[in-house]
């Protein structure tokens, strides 16, 4: 480590606990634990949105599948990205209509689908698939974050990762005001650290048209002693992939990212639908330098370093160019820039993994049990603080490339929650059934298609869930009205207004009427 990585490390760890301790203050109820309190202003809904996205699947998975695989990455990965935040505003516009939000994504299928009941079997299945993907995400910034400190260090992986552990709880455990207000310095600092590294890149190859000359002729291997690649093929829109995988690809990570539920989740914390809504196009905005860079040093890494160690992961990629080219001080915010990327989206996943087993789980199994908002809060964070640990240890033999495995994450979150998330936003009839027939059947072939190797698997899965909850809606009754009404309309009758109500107070029962609060007028 350089006198630049002791002092930039130093500098952002500081800001770390300061905005920690600061956001602390905010957390008065449960709702600011989870969502913020559906307070949240543009500025800070705009900085954790891009930090959520740009996670180390972004920063060093995509760069790593642009050297691998060439410029069918774009198509994959970025294309596919920017297309899910594209679709994200009107799904944000629908879900933070209704004058009472609910707090978390599986609460937002329970309201939409089963208004009536005390224990919905609905959210509870929800929340586990919520719990295994998410617990998925977190590993992956904890193998990202041990990359990059044992770059910037030199000590074993297996120990690095264990400094995350620290990091994680310390911008988790103010909950969604510690993560928002960490992730404002997080995005800053990945776009600045980024733009740092696309210059050496620059400078070091000659600019663009000299890694297209050597991308277009290379024929060197990934890594060394592997097989040697065709002359031209990371040019080929296709790359090395073939068509049908590269279209699963894509299509997981556009359709299924879009309805990804941290993002509902997300969409909930604006005041309002309008913000929500801004939030998520000048977020659109401001992923577009991120991403130009992001391409660049992918396919000038490969004019620089034309194959990898043996053993090596092209995960590695990003750390090795800027500890090799840059200048210590560059390389220092770049590899910063990264452990942010790690630090933002990490603390977002872990929150939600906990919050689906504490609030989703544990709290709607005991409808009649009463919490108060403070011993909740503690139980969360304590929840916080067991799977952040059980996710560092799990990421000690890290089994999946970063960006695959966000990959098949969102495939299966979209193959499951698309028709339910999209047609009860939208189409009236949509009703329970539907949404039982859609989650499992989508869930269940998605994960048997990529056990036994299907190149699209998100589309054999969404394809029939799609088929399921066709079915399963023309063959039962309509909803009635409270289940869909606040998300149509927007003066919505007496008893909507009750049912959303009964189902936020069996909830959180203590000390609902402490203040007069948007609930409690309701």
């Amino acid at each position: 480590m350089t006198i630049w990585h002791y002092i930039i490390f130093g500098g952002y760890m500081v800001f770390l606990c300061w905005g920690c301790i600061k956001s602390l203050g905010q957390v008065e109820s449960l709702s600011d634990f989870t969502t913020g309190g559906h307070r949240m202003g543009l500025l800070l809904g705009v900085g954790t949105s891009v930090a959520t996205w740009v996670s180390v699947a972004s920063v060093m998975g995509v760069p790593g599948q642009l050297y691998s695989t060439g410029v069918a990455a774009i198509i994959g990965w970025v294309a596919g990205w920017f297309l899910a935040t594209a679709l994200m505003p009107l799904l944000a516009w629908k879900v933070r209509r209704p004058e009472l939000p609910a707090r978390t994504f599986p609460e937002f299928i329970r309201m939409r689908f089963e208004p009536f009941v005390r224990i919905s079997n609905l959210q509870l299945i929800v929340a586990v698939l919520m719990f295994i993907g998410y617990f998925i995400f977190c590993h992956l910034q904890v193998v990202g974050f041990g990359i990059v400190f044992n770059t910037i260090t030199g000590i074993d992986y297996e120990y690095a990762i264990f400094a995350f552990l620290a990091v994680l709880l310390l911008t988790s455990i103010g909950g969604f005001w510690s993560v928002a207000a960490t992730d404002m310095l997080n995005a800053l600092m990945i776009l600045v650290g980024l733009l740092l590294a696309t210059g050496t890149i620059l400078y070091s190859t000659g600019g663009i048209g000299s890694i297209m000359d050597a991308v277009a002729t290379t024929t060197a291997p990934t890594n060394i002693g592997g097989p040697p690649l065709e002359p031209g093929i990371l040019l080929t829109p296709a790359g090395t992939f073939g068509w049908s995988v590269l279209m699963g690809i894509f299509m997981a990570n556009a359709l299924g990212a879009a309805v990804a539920p941290h993002w509902i989740n997300r969409f909930m914390a604006p005041r309002n639908s309008k913000a929500a809504v801004l939030q998520m196009m000048w977020t659109l905005v401001a992923l577009i330098p991120i991403f130009a860079c992001l391409i660049i040093i992918g396919l000038g890494a490969k004019a620089l370093i034309p194959s990898l160690p043996e053993g090596r992961s092209t995960d590695y990629i990003m750390p090795l160019i800027v500890q090799d080219y840059a200048h210590p001080f560059i390389a220092a915010m770049t590899l910063i820039a990264l452990l942010a990327a790690a630090v933002s989206t990490a603390n977002s996943m872990l929150l939600n993994c906990a919050t689906s087993i504490y609030y989703d789980v544990y709290r709607s199994c005991y409808p009649e049990r009463e919490f108060d908002d403070a011993r909740a809060t503690r139980q969360l964070r304590y929840s916080v603080i067991v799977l952040g640990f059980l996710s560092v240890v799990s990421a000690i033999k890290p089994p999946l490339l970063l960006a695959m495995g966000f990959t098949y994450v969102y495939g299966a979150f979209g193959a499951a929650f698309m028709w339910p998330v999209w047609l009860g936003l939208f189409w009236k009839r949509m009703n329970r059934a539907g949404a039982y027939a859609g989650i499992i059947v989508g869930a269940a072939t998605f994960i048997v298609a990529r056990v036994m190797g299907a190149d699209n698997p998100f589309l054999i899965g969404a394809a029939l869930s799609l088929v399921a909850t066709l079915i399963a809606v023309y063959r039962t009754a309509p909803p009635p009205k409270e289940a869909y009404e606040a998300y149509f309309d927007a003066d919505v009758s007496p008893s909507t207004r009750a049912v959303a109500l009964r189902i936020r107070r069996e909830a959180n029962k203590a000390h609902e009427t402490a203040a007069p609060t948007q609930e409690a007028r309701a």
